[in-house]
């Protein structure tokens, strides 16, 4: 039964999506060119002997790629329920949509899985196009790692992406929890840069951000083949975070939902 309605929103939101023929190849660019800037960059400083990039390997191309695509994908996990929301508000049709049989948290989990595959695909091409266009080295890459560390990060960041779809149920504009998780983790996280290359103040404000272990995790499963095992302390902290915000999600986005009910307001925006 849920596997037919999993199946169900991405046939609808392949639908929807596909009438905006371009807008996978305007994403996918969006992503690119900065690579490319990224990859002079490495270029230039490629003869600097750096040793806070040596335990990724040395290089800043392979480094800065692994952040961007990789936190890309991050944020959409963080925002895309609440603009799941704010579509249907903005479309008039959020009432009817959570008044379903199906519940409100499986609705808006449900509505996510299209961008969270081809979000996916998008990165594998941007690891391809890195690996075919800049000679990107995969030798060493341990995709069973990488593979967990998505799947855990994915989890953790789904927790606070429900927790911003409650906020933006209740305030309908202006969602605290994607501007601080969103714009201060692509600072933070080190996404661009190492974390070590910060000022200790601001080192010890990344720890509270699970962007800075996931990528840290990834990065060491693609450039350095790292396995599960050897990776147990991001990880561990990334599956704890999940455990704690996906039912601390679930449970505000159904409680703010049903405020909106008695409020009536689930319509306003």
């Amino acid at each position: 039964m849920l596997m037919r309605k999993a199946l169900a929103f991405l046939k609808r939101d392949y639908l929807i999506e596909s009438s905006y023929k371009f807008a996978f190849v305007f994403e996918l660019l969006t992503t690119l060119f900065p690579l490319i800037s990224f990859y002079f960059i490495g270029q230039l400083v490629g003869s600097r002997n750096d040793s806070r990039l040596a335990k990724y390997g040395g290089a800043y191309f392979p480094f800065a790629l692994v952040g961007v695509a990789f936190s890309q994908y991050l944020l959409l996990a963080l925002g895309t329920f609440s603009r799941t929301i704010r579509r249907s508000q903005m479309a008039g049709c959020l009432e009817a949509t959570l008044s379903a049989q199906t519940s409100p948290q499986v609705v808006i989990i449900l509505s996510s899985l299209y961008c969270f595959v081809t979000k996916l695909l998008h990165i594998v091409l941007v690891f391809v196009l890195g690996w075919l266009a800049f000679g990107l080295d995969y030798r060493n890459a341990n995709f069973l790692s990488a593979a967990v560390v998505l799947v855990l990060t994915a989890g953790a960041f789904s927790g606070l992406g429900i927790l911003s779809a409650a906020a933006i149920v209740l305030l309908k504009k202006g969602d605290p929890i994607e501007w601080i998780f969103g714009a201060a983790s692509s600072l933070l996280g080190g996404a661009l840069f190492p974390v070590e290359i910060m000022p200790r103040w601001m080192q010890c404000l990344a720890v509270v951000f699970p962007i800075t272990y996931a990528l840290e995790a990834m990065r060491m499963a693609i450039l350095r083949g790292q396995t599960v095992w050897m990776l147990w302390k991001p990880l561990a902290v990334l599956a704890a975070t999940g455990a704690v915000l996906i039912p601390l999600g679930v449970w505000a986005f159904a409680a703010a939902v049903n405020k909106g009910r008695r409020d009536g307001s689930l319509m306003h925006y």
